[in-house]
């Protein structure tokens, strides 16, 4: 991978290490990933990476940051309808990992060696998660989806759509109309989880 030429100046070396860090994940994935090869992209000594992040654990770190308060910020619809959020938000999402497969790839797709998320990282990462958890409690409070544990359906909720964008990001989805699949994805969603007639929940 080509060099940045010129240094960078010092108040832009962790701006640039984080950018370099996301087109190196882009592009080469996480076999590329390695401190000379992020060093030489951003411009900058390989020790400027242990000095400004205390080695690539804490780009790890940053990109984790960065990545679900990205998540969050898509999650977080409001129309003023619970259908039409948690529907958006499902969208939303996808979109998300494809324009952030990087992000996505911290987040997601691969375990760093040695790499473990600070407990601030953790509380970033839950909030994602319980944002998604209060769209669907909005959904049940006006019976677009049936009762339930509000953190049990999110999960069912996030597994299916994690799925299937996982499976595109690694080529290993084989839709031939991925756009018309992911909206038949959400809407077969919302068909399994509307409440019953017979007022029975499912098991």
């Amino acid at each position: 991978m080509a060099t940045r030429g010129p240094r960078t100046p010092s108040h832009l070396v962790r701006s640039e290490v984080l950018r370099s860090a996301i087109e190196i994940l882009d592009v080469d994935g996480p076999d590329g990933f390695t401190v000379r090869a992020v060093a030489e992209h951003a411009g900058v000594a390989s020790m400027a990476i242990y000095n400004h992040f205390d080695g690539m654990n804490g780009v790890i770190e940053e990109l984790w940051r960065e990545g679900f308060e990205g998540l969050t910020a898509a999650l977080t619809v409001t129309t003023g309808h619970a259908a039409s959020d948690l529907r958006q938000a499902g969208l939303n999402y996808r979109r998300f990992a494809l324009a952030h497969r990087g992000h996505y790839t911290v987040m997601f797709l691969h375990r760093f060696k040695n790499f473990e998320v600070s407990a601030d990282g953790a509380h970033v990462a839950a909030t994602a998660f319980a944002t998604l958890e209060r769209l669907v409690a909005n959904a049940q409070r006006e019976r677009v989806i049936r009762e339930g544990t509000a953190v049990d359906l999110a999960q069912l909720i996030w597994s299916a759509c994690h799925g299937f964008v996982s499976l595109e990001m690694t080529s290993e989805n084989f839709s031939t109309v991925a756009d018309e699949n992911y909206d038949a994805l959400i809407a077969m969603l919302f068909e399994g989880l509307r409440p019953r007639s017979d007022g029975v929940t499912p098991p």
